[in-house]
Order: structure tokens, then sequence, then C-alpha cells
């Protein structure tokens, strides 16, 4: 199959010609044999490095499972790392290089921003990008584009499932309000809980929802006081954040005097899984969370027995997170599809990937030929302060729900829309 040449490649062809040397495609020339590298660009370096670091360690966990399992087709998997610094300039930047020097398969982009910046670019630079935690629904409605593909559940599916549950549980919950990021991601959230909470309370209640209009924080804040004095003026029972890694460590140790998270009834925190409590330990506040991975959800499974048993051997660390499980599954997604394809070029890894049915942490995931969205189970977990736990903290119930029930439809293309947002729930 011919090579789709990037920009770099066509200005070495034109100096080879110009020197009237053939022009040598040093990626097609070793397509056949010798290891095959898969770049990472995730954040290595900045404010969400912690969670950059389960990016780095479930993709590694990943390739030793492969390669320890005869690689791919005889060849092994050799991983190469760039630092994001989750910011879209940057991942561009490293992107770019990988593609030049023969690394066209990709995985990483947590942030929703560099997950969007990077379709257009690798699809005219010639590469695929698997993310591995990305959150906006653009990726696979209005910015759908064929070579980026999102490994882990949907925004929709992971926040329908949050509300879903809470209001089966919780039905007598009816006022709700939200402190979310201003930026992509906290308005994906944002519009998803409250178009599902909006059809989920009449159903199951008979009665209206009452929802705030939500309180919109900044990006890397260090002081959120004013935010949370304003919080603690909504007459709420329930509320909802999306606000995520150190800076919900900030906002969260910031409430705590303040006594926000004592005056209401029900904390949903959309995403940061064991971040919060891990930095606060027994000061963590009560709160549902969602999960991409929840190791004991999953016991039993051998893939995740191993990532779980590897990932505390390299780190010491007991309590991983789902950013881990997602690399981990992009790596094995990457292996299936070049199996399935019987080659590393763009075009063919794309359209191994279609449809792709690969066994992963959390059960077996099939990702749609039609918006390139992996379906997987949506888990959650409730989180409570302990005085008796040794990490402070300790998870007293946890939920997985079908991703085929909790995902919405494909609409490549297609604006999401309130209708969207509610049909699963």
């Amino acid at each position: 199959m011919a090579y789709k040449m990037n920009r770099r490649g066509i200005v070495k062809g034109i100096a080879a010609s110009t020197l009237a040397v053939p022009f040598i495609n040093l990626r097609a020339a070793t397509a056949q044999s010798g290891p095959i590298p898969i770049g990472v660009v995730t954040p290595l370096s900045g404010p969400v490095q912690l969670i950059g670091n389960f990016v780095r360690h479930g993709a590694e966990i990943g390739a030793a499972h492969v390669n320890d399992n005869g690689g791919i087709n005889g060849r092994p998997i050799e991983l190469v790392f760039r630092d994001s610094k989750a910011n879209p300039n940057d991942a561009s930047v490293a992107a770019r290089e990988l593609v030049g020097s023969g690394t066209n398969l990709q995985l990483g982009t947590i942030s929703s921003a560099v997950a969007l910046a990077m379709g257009p670019l690798l699809e005219s630079e010639g590469g695929v990008v698997i993310t591995t935690g990305a959150g906006t629904e653009k990726i696979n409605h209005e910015n759908y584009n064929p070579h980026v593909f999102r490994v882990g559940d949907s925004p929709v599916s992971r926040n329908a499932g949050l509300v879903r549950h809470i209001v089966e549980s919780r039905p007598d919950l009816r006022k709700w309000g939200g402190i979310i990021p201003d930026h992509e991601y906290g308005r994906t959230t944002w519009k998803i809980f409250e178009a599902t909470m909006r059809k989920a309370v009449p159903e199951m209640t008979g009665e209206e929802a009452e929802i705030a209009e939500p309180i919109l924080v900044p990006y890397g804040s260090g002081d959120y006081r004013n935010y949370i004095a304003q919080a603690m003026r909504m007459d709420v029972q329930g509320i909802y954040t999306s606000v995520y890694g150190g800076d919900a460590v900030t906002l969260y140790q910031q409430a705590k005097p303040f006594g926000l998270f004592d005056k209401i009834d029900v904390l949903l925190d959309s995403a940061n899984e064991f971040l919060v409590a891990t930095a606060m330990g027994d000061q963590t506040p009560a709160h549902w969370s969602g999960f991409h991975w929840y190791y004991e959800a999953n016991k039993g499974n051998p893939l995740s027995d191993d990532l779980y048993a590897k990932y505390v051997e390299a780190t010491g660390d007991t309590y991983p997170m789902g950013w881990a499980a997602e690399a981990h599954a992009a790596v094995l997604a990457y292996a299936g599809a070049i199996e399935k394809a019987g080659s590393t070029e763009t075009d063919d890894v794309i359209a191994g990937l279609k449809g792709l049915r690969f066994d992963s942490a959390t059960g077996e995931r099939h990702i749609r030929a039609e918006d390139n969205q992996a379906v997987k189970n949506a888990e959650l977990a409730y989180i409570e302060p302990s005085s008796t736990a040794p990490a402070g903290f300790e998870v007293t119930d946890y939920v997985s729900l079908d991703g085929e029930k909790v995902v919405e439809p494909a609409r490549p293309g297609q604006k999401i829309g309130r209708a969207s947002c509610r049909e699963r729930v």
C-alpha cells in the first residue's frame, strides 16, 4: 500500500531529487521487520503530570504484556514518549516530530483540547492517535476525524451512568448545583449532566429537577475561595463537579473549612477517581466518582489482575487509576488492529481499529466503526473518609454499568444535543 507522505517527508524527497539521489522511505523499508514504534504523547510535566504518569505506566505494562506473548506477528512494541504538557501546541509539535521520524501510531492525549487538535494534524501528517481519557464529546461527534479513536468510555456514558445511578438510588434529591472548569471538558460534562438529570428526575419521581446555573472556575487557579463562598449560597441538595487533577485537590481542600460538603446530601465527581482521596486521606469528603477502571470491580479478569499487580510492583502505589487501564487498552487495541490488518501503515491500522473487539482490563471492548468510539462498562465508586483504613479513605460501594445501555448512538459529524444526552438515561 502506498505510504501517505507527510510534509517533512516531502521536503526530504525534494532535497533528495535535487541531489539526484533516490528518496528512500525509511518507514516503508522497515515496515515488515524490527520493533513497532508507538508514540505516547502525554503530560510528563506540569499540573496534570500525575495523570500522565498513569498513562505512562499503563502503556508500559500493556507493551510488556504484548511483548511477553510474542509481540505483534512476532515483532515487539517499542514505546516512544513525548511530553504534551497537556498543551495543544506542545502536543502538536511532538506528534508531528514523531510522525516525521516514522512513528505514525500514537496514544495519550488526555486533554480535550489536545485531542481536538490532533485530528486535523494527524490526518495531514499521516498518523493516527488513540485518546486515553480526553473527555470532550466532540471527538466522535461534530469534530469526528477518522484518524482519532477513543478507546475508553464516552463522556455521555460516564456522566449519564453517574446520573442514572444517583437518581435510582436517591430519588429524593431534586435540587442540584455544579462547580465546573470553564473550558471544553467542563462545558461538555455539565451539558450532559444537566440534560440527563432533567429527564431522569421527572421519569422516576413525577417532579421536575431544579438545577442552578453552574459555577464556572478557571483552570489552574490556586484560590477557589470566592467560588466556594458562592456555592455556599446555593440552595441545593447535591453538587456535581468536573474540576479535575490538581485543581480538584485544591478546590476540595479549600472547601473543607467552609463546610460546603457538609451542607449537601451528595457530591458527584465526574472523573477524579482516587486523585482527591489520596491527597486528602481522612479529610476526603464522601463522594461518588466516575472511574475508567476500578480494579476491585474487575477482580478475576486476568488482564485486570495483571495490570494491578504490575502497577503496584512498579510504583508501590496500591491505588492505580483508570488512565493506566485506558493506556493499557490503547496498546492492546493497536496490537489487535495491526494483527488484524497485517500492516502498520496508517490507513490499514485505521481499518483494523474500526469494528475491533478486544479484551481489556474492564472486559471486552468494541470500537464502533461509525464514529471510532469504544463501548465499555461505565464504573462508579463511592469513596468515604475512614479513621481505620491505612490510606484514610475506603470504597464502600461501587457499580459497573453495561456500556451498551449508557453510551449514546453513533452520530459522527453531528453536534450532540440535549436529546442525544438524554437518550440513554
